[in-house]
Formats: structure tokens, sequence, C-alpha cells
């Protein structure tokens, strides 16, 4: 049963490196399309066991790829034939325009950090080409039932216009180009309009919905002003009956298109961090104010501070702020922005708190080895990056 699990656990791994869940990470404000390397193969190996019926085990072909079939999951069909084994390794090497699949049997943990050189027996090497099948008959001679195993193209499709998924693109943010791969979908974003784009959300289905919402909380664009995205991905089943579709666009200015709800409970949100973080900032500069010899006393009473600091502005007068700045919400809207706009307050504290623990953490072993010259250096980059930081949020207007 443990070796079972194990296997499975490789198996969804290897699905895992096919095709990514999802890619949707900040898009670079300055990145255009890039020319690189693919990091995809260009075969897909599938192996079909003979006693699951309709099972599929999945991996890249090539470079060394490999995965394991536990004895378990095969067929045995001689009860008096070697108990010893373990299981299968497939191996997947490219070679001219085919890829090597070769087997072995394997007489050890497969998972160990042993040498396993004198634990493998070759049982069988077979040279596939696109579209291609064989079954592996070798191992007849190990009692073993044999199974298919398929290489199948996996090369990137560019998809036509008005060809593949119905795409809905916004008057400003549409799909420039789209490729379909293995399992998954391959896009880049076209930012049309002159205004950065700090965030969008692309749905893929009823119960998909993907967010580049900026992972900082700061509201810095995420694809400038008349740029196109790096490669995005996105797997999703749903894609080709369901199509993409760019439902919100959210503009540096505080403009937006599309759906109206979540963009305005994003701004309010991003309103909280701007409206807290001139307290902070200037809690920041007291410290960076001082000597090197005061320094890290300054930097850890900074810290005790920040984890107390006060809200910038009470609930009365927040929702005050945001009637003035939504005046199309509503009462009971208003007080479910007040809720993210408070939990802005607390993310302006929250982003000097992130670096001025990973900077404590850098600092506390370069004190115990006496290098504290270093470590005044660190906590000072630390302190004047996070001034900049705030500088910045303070100066986007909305």
């Amino acid at each position: 049963m443990r070796l079972h699990l194990r296997l499975r656990k490789a198996f969804a791994h290897a699905v895992v490196l096919i095709c990514s869940y999802l890619l949707l990470a900040v898009i670079g404000s300055a990145m255009g399309l890039q020319q690189r390397e693919p990091r995809y193969e260009f075969f897909v190996i599938e192996t079909s066991l003979a006693d699951q019926s309709g099972s599929r085990i999945r991996f890249f072909g090539g470079w060394g790829s490999s995965t394991y079939i536990d004895r378990q999951s095969l067929t045995i069909n001689d009860s008096q034939a070697d108990t010893k084994f373990t299981g299968i390794r497939l191996q997947a090497e490219r070679e001219g325009d085919g890829v090597r699949v070769s087997l072995f049997i394997i007489y050890s943990d497969p998972f160990s950090n042993h040498n396993q050189d004198d634990k493998a027996k070759a049982a069988g090497s077979y040279l596939l080409r696109t579209g291609e099948s064989i079954r592996t008959t070798e191992l007849n001679h190990f009692a073993i039932e044999p199974f298919e195993v398929r290489s199948i193209d996996a090369r990137p499709v560019e998809v036509k216009p008005g060809e593949g998924p119905r795409i809905t693109n916004t008057a400003s943010l549409v799909v420039e180009k789209l490729e379909r791969h293995f399992e998954s979908y391959r896009f880049w974003l076209k930012n049309k309009s002159d205004k950065n784009i700090i965030a969008f959300q692309i749905s893929t289905g009823h119960t998909a919905s993907r967010s580049s919402l900026g992972s900082d909380g700061q509201g810095r664009p995420v694809l400038a002003a008349g740029a196109t995205s790096r490669e995005l991905t996105i797997h999703d089943r749903e894609i080709d009956v369901n199509g993409i579709a760019i439902s919100l666009v959210v503009f540096g200015d505080g403009t937006f298109e599309g759906d109206s709800k979540p963009a305005t409970q994003y701004l309010a949100k991003l309103e909280g961090v701007r409206v807290q973080s001139p307290s902070v900032l200037r809690r920041i500069e007291q410290a960076l104010a001082v000597d090197d010899s005061d320094l890290r006393t300054a930097f850890v009473k900074l810290e005790a501070e920040l984890w107390l600091i006060p809200e910038a502005l009470d609930k009365q007068s927040s929702i005050q702020f945001l009637k003035t700045k939504f005046p199309a919400e509503d009462e009971k809207s208003l007080s479910a922005l007040y809720e993210l706009f408070k939990g802005g307050l607390y993310d302006a504290r929250n982003i000097a708190l992130r670096s001025l623990g990973e900077t404590l953490r850098t600092v506390q072993p370069l004190e115990e080895h006496s290098q504290y010259a270093t470590a005044v250096e660190s906590i000072r980059t630390t302190l004047e990056q996070l001034r900049k930081t705030f500088e910045e949020i303070m100066s986007l207007k909305r």
C-alpha cells in the first residue's frame, strides 16, 4: 500500500510537469514578448496498463525523463516467477526525430538514495516516432503482462484567429497570440491602451476564474501601456467549451473595464494601503535618521511600533472617505468595502513587517559571527528600500 501511494504521488508529479495548472503570475511592467528556448518537450509517453482499463500514465519524453510503475500495478502471469522485483522504470531519451523508451526491472526501493546501478535489469528498448506505439513483449520473459507504450505529439500549435476556443476581449486588453499545447493553452496579452494596467481577471468557465492582481498589494503596474505580456499558461478542461474571457481590467488611474464589483473591491483595498502608508513611512524615516551605532536598536523599535500602529482612519471617517471615493455605492456596499479598506490599512503595515522579518533572519547569523558592519548595512539597505516602496505607493494617484 505504501508503494502504491508513492506511485500515485509520482504519477501526479509527472502530470504536473506536463501541464502547469496555473502560471498567471505578476507580469513585469516593461516585459515584452521574449524569444527563448522552449520549456516543453515535443513528445509525451503514454503507458496503458493491462489490468487498469482506461488508466493512462503520461510523462514527457526526452532529456532522461522517467517514471516508475509499482509491482502492484502490474499483472504477473506466473505465480512462480521471480518475486523479488519491486517494479518497472520507464526511461525516455530523445534520439534523432524520435524518442528511445527503455524499460528496467527494478529490484530495490526506487525512492531510496542508494546506488541502484546493480539493482536494475534491462528489459527492452524501443525507438518511437510521433504517433507510434509498441507492446512491451519482452516483459513476457519476466512473466509480466506486456503493456502498450505510445508516443504522442506534444508540439505547440498556434491557434489562428476565429479558430479554437471562443475569446472575449475588452477594448484595452486582448489575447494577442494563442497556442494549444498538449493539455494546456499558452497565450500572450496585449495592453492596447495608453494607461498602465494594475489588475486583470480572466474567466475560463463557470468554475474557474484566474486573476493577476499584483502579488504585493501595492497597485503597481502588471502590464504597462502598449506592452505585451510574457507567456501565460492556463490549464482548464472547460476552455474548449466556455472559451477565455477577460472579465476585468483595472488601470493605474482607478478606472476599469468589465465587472465593477471586483474592481471596486480591489481599489478599496488599495486605498487602505495608500492611506496608511504615510504613517508607516514616517516611522521608517525616523529609524533611518539614527547613526549606525543605534540602527539595530531603532530597527527593533520600528518593528515593535508597526505591530501596534493605529489605523490611519477610524471607521466613521473611513466610510465617509469611501463614500466620497465611490459615490455610486449604497450603504450596504460601503459597509462591505470598509472591511476591505480596513484590510488594506493593515496590509501597509504588513508590507514593511515582512521585509523587516526577513532582514532580521539574515542579520542574526551575521551578528553571531561578529559581522556587525555587514549587519548594519543590511538593515539600512532594507529601510531605504522600504522608504522607496512607500514613497511610490503614496505617489500613485487614483
